[in-house]
């Protein structure tokens, strides 16, 4: 292992908007069942397939025709009633009645919020218990590696770490509830053009294959999964495409290899769907679950294979006792409700989609203050674009048609919820409207220009605010062909900015979109990212508008290219400092310390952290945040490190983050824990994970530093333009020098 005493810490801060009347009441954080170990649950498991013949454990590894999205087989034998596995990640999907189609991954990432991703996590699980479902098909932990992907709008975004803590803390919230959750898709996913040869517009001869080096897959597209693995996941599904030129499904070296050997893995691997394409190499490569199952690869058909020697009853045994571990692991033999897929369960978990729906909704520009709006002072406003209010089409889509228009909640494919409501801007600022007396216009139709040129003219527009909403989509199964906005969007903003002073854009979109069109024009004053804000939209959209509140930027660093919006950015109503900065070995002896406190909000039975003490804190890195502002908000820490030379890491990764909300002049102490994992890089040579500082050749120990009274130049307070500030805190190299 190094010893180099270099490290670079960056506390970057994210500006994002956030409601004044935000409910920060916690969930409850601990589990609603008894869980158990994995020991636990794999020692009943292995008595329970001692009670099954061959060709009944074999019946276990294919799915069979049911009610659910994938279902594994009753044995009524010996009274096993079998599973339900329902998509998705976002809610109870599949077309089922009574759901929440709650924010997207995307969407709550953006929040940067721990506790949001809990609590979202808790009430998805609680709707897949409340109908009984055994199996949520989710979190979807692929990278944003391809801007075009058609299902970039289902995961976290392209920086790993941040994945990685969606992944874990989703496992944990939906898992809490008794539902076992099924990371995918494993691995290397990133684009859905080929990914199987049988999707839309795919040839069928033709199916891609994702080629990278060892370091690449694991501190990049391995890590989400790996947190998946630690939180305790139950089950993974492996993807369609290629992993250097070998099916995923059959990959040998990523799922015997890199899954259940290096990472200890103890659940199941079940293929995504028509993922399997023969018997005996996926059998022995690690896959223990073929879905649908109707192709009669697996199942009953590996009687055969068994009693003429080609796979040994030993692996038969293994694929049963993964398939049934996870079902004592989060105790589902205890008083699991019956299915019933159209039972409502939504109970008011409306309120933390709310929530959540506000604070992953990101402020790009706001030219002199111009939001939040005061319905006291702008009074008149005119509403532009058919995404401000309900599709044509209903709410029954999975896919796009250029015809329904209307604002987005989600994107398509399997991962779409169909909701049992849904409320739109234009009906929510409508109703704000009502309630305040304001004068409201509105034209949906955005082709129709005669009639919004017309609406310039109009008694009262000079003093008007106007709002435009565009929007984009995609959806699983084709990737996007542009980074624009649909149905003429740019030409909607621009014809509206010529003639509107005040113009505020409302960008609704899956995933990137391309902004320079118009965003620099001198009347577009205020933009506002609302993403994929599920079926709270225009509530939150209201809540946020009128009260106070060598991937991605791995590459711009590389290259020194400055984006227009870069990784973490983001806006806020109000302002906040930094106070001092405190650097110190973890210390988790004291049960109220932040490295105790780390630990203990992860800890689960479930939880598989092995013994490398790769997930043990090392260190805590405390700040003092305050809001100097006027305006209740919320600001997001986040630390970033630097590694030496030859860990061949870009200049700086993220490894932290906390958001914190503050009353107007209000403080709070900021903790964020690095664990050795987090100080790590993966060493090619050696095959594992070295760590760059240990922690007792360290030169750290318990320092302060304030940036405005410290004489030693240990850290500057750089402000960026009008970005971030960034908390830089240097070290000595090997040589002496400063380094940064």
């Amino acid at each position: 292992m190094l010893t180099t005493p270099l490290l670079l810490l960056c506390v970057a801060t994210c500006l994002s908007p956030t409601a004044s009347v935000t409910d920060r009441s916690k969930a409850n954080l601990q589990p609603q069942v008894k869980l158990r170990t994995w020991e636990q649950a794999i020692a009943m498991a292995k008595s329970f397939i001692g009670q099954l013949t061959l060709q009944e454990k074999c019946h276990l590894t294919a799915g069979v025709s049911g009610t659910c999205a994938g279902n594994i087989a009753s044995l009524p034998r010996v009274n096993f009633s079998g599973f339900c596995l329902l998509d998705t990640p976002s809610g109870v999907g599949d077309g089922v009645l009574y759901s929440t189609a709650f924010v997207s991954g995307i969407h709550i990432a953006g929040t940067w919020d721990r506790d949001l991703f809990y609590r979202r996590a808790v009430a998805i699980g609680k709707e897949f218990r409340g109908k009984g479902v055994h199996y949520a098909l989710g979190p979807m932990v692929n990278i944003d590696r391809n801007a075009r992907h058609g299902r970039n709008w289902e995961g976290f975004g392209s920086d790993p770490y941040l994945s990685g803590e969606n992944a874990f803390f989703y496992t944990q919230g939906v898992q809490d509830q008794g539902v076992v959750t099924t990371a995918k898709h494993y691995i290397c996913n990133e684009q859905d053009t080929h990914r199987s040869g049988v999707m839309k517009g795919a040839n069928d001869a033709v199916v891609y294959s994702a080629n990278l080096d060892d370091k690449t897959m694991h501190e990049i597209y391995l890590w989400p999964f790996a947190s998946s693995v630690v939180a305790g996941a139950g089950s993974i599904m492996c993807s369609a495409n290629e992993i250097n030129d070998t099916r995923a499904c059959q990959n040998n070296q990523t799922q015997n290899g890199l899954l259940k050997g290096e990472l200890g893995y103890m659940g199941n691997i079940l293929t995504d769907w028509m993922g399997s394409k023969s018997t005996v190499d996926p059998v022995l490569s690690g896959l223990d679950i073929d879905m649908p199952g109707n192709d009669g690869y697996m199942g009953d058909t590996l009687v055969a294979f068994v009693q003429n020697g080609s796979i040994p009853e030993s692996r038969i045994d293994d694929m049963a006792t993964r398939i049934i571990a996870p079902y004592y692991l989060v105790g589902q033999d205890q008083d699991y409700p019956t299915l019933d897929l159209d039972r409502d369960a939504m109970e008011n978990n409306y309120l933390v989609n709310r929530e959540a729906s506000r604070a992953g909704m990101i402020l790009l520009k706001n030219v002199n203050n111009i939001l939040p709006l005061n319905s006291s002072i702008n009074t008149n406003i005119y509403i532009y674009g058919q995404a401000a209010g309900q599709t044509n089409c209903g709410l029954e889509q999975t896919s796009w048609n250029a015809n329904c228009g209307g604002a987005l909640y989600q994107g398509g494919g399997s991962g779409f919820v169909r909701p049992a409501y849904a409320l739109d801007p234009l009906t929510a600022l409508m109703q704000k409207g009502r309630d305040d007396r304001l004068q409201i216009r509105y034209i949906a139709n955005q082709n129709d220009f005669i009639s919004i040129n017309r609406t310039f003219s109009d008694r009262g527009f000079q003093n008007a605010k106007c709002l435009v909403f565009i929007s984009a989509w995609s959806e699983e199964g084709i990737d996007r062909t542009d980074l624009y906005a649909f149905a003429n969007g740019e030409q909607l903003v621009l014809t509206v900015a010529q003639n509107c002073r005040q113009t505020i854009v409302l960008v609704n979109s899956v995933s990137q979109l391309n902004l320079e069109r118009w965003v620099d024009h001198p009347n577009v004053v205020g933009v506002l990212w609302t993403g994929m804000p599920g079926s709270e939209y225009g509530p939150a959209l209201v809540d946020i508008l009128f009260e106070g509140v060598f991937l991605d930027y791995r590459h711009f660093d590389k290259y020194n290219i400055t984006p227009r919006y870069y990784f973490g950015y983001g806006l806020s109503y109000t302002s906040f400092s930094f106070g001092k900065l405190e650097i110190s070995q973890a210390n988790d002896d004291d049960k109220n310390s932040p490295a105790s406190l780390y630990k203990q909000r992860r800890m689960r039975p479930y939880n598989n952290f092995s013994d490398s003490g790769l997930y043990d804190p090392v260190y805590t890195i405390k700040c003092t945040v305050k809001n100097t502002g006027n305006y209740y908000g919320s600001e997001v820490a986040q630390l970033y490190l630097g590694f030496p030379v030859q860990a061949q890491e870009p200049p700086k990764i993220l490894r932290g983050f906390e958001r914190v909300y503050l009353e107007p002049n209000e403080s709070r102490e900021v903790a964020l824990v690095l664990t050795r994992k987090d100080v790590s890089y993966w060493n090619v040579v050696n095959q594992q994970c070295a760590t760059v500082v240990e922690v007792q050749d360290a030169d750290v120990g318990v320092d302060q530093f304030d940036p405005e009274n410290d004489d030693r130049n240990a850290m500057e307070l750089i402000k960026n333009g009008s970005g971030p500030s960034v908390m830089v805190v240097y070290y000595p190299n090997n040589s002496g020098q400063q380094s940064a």
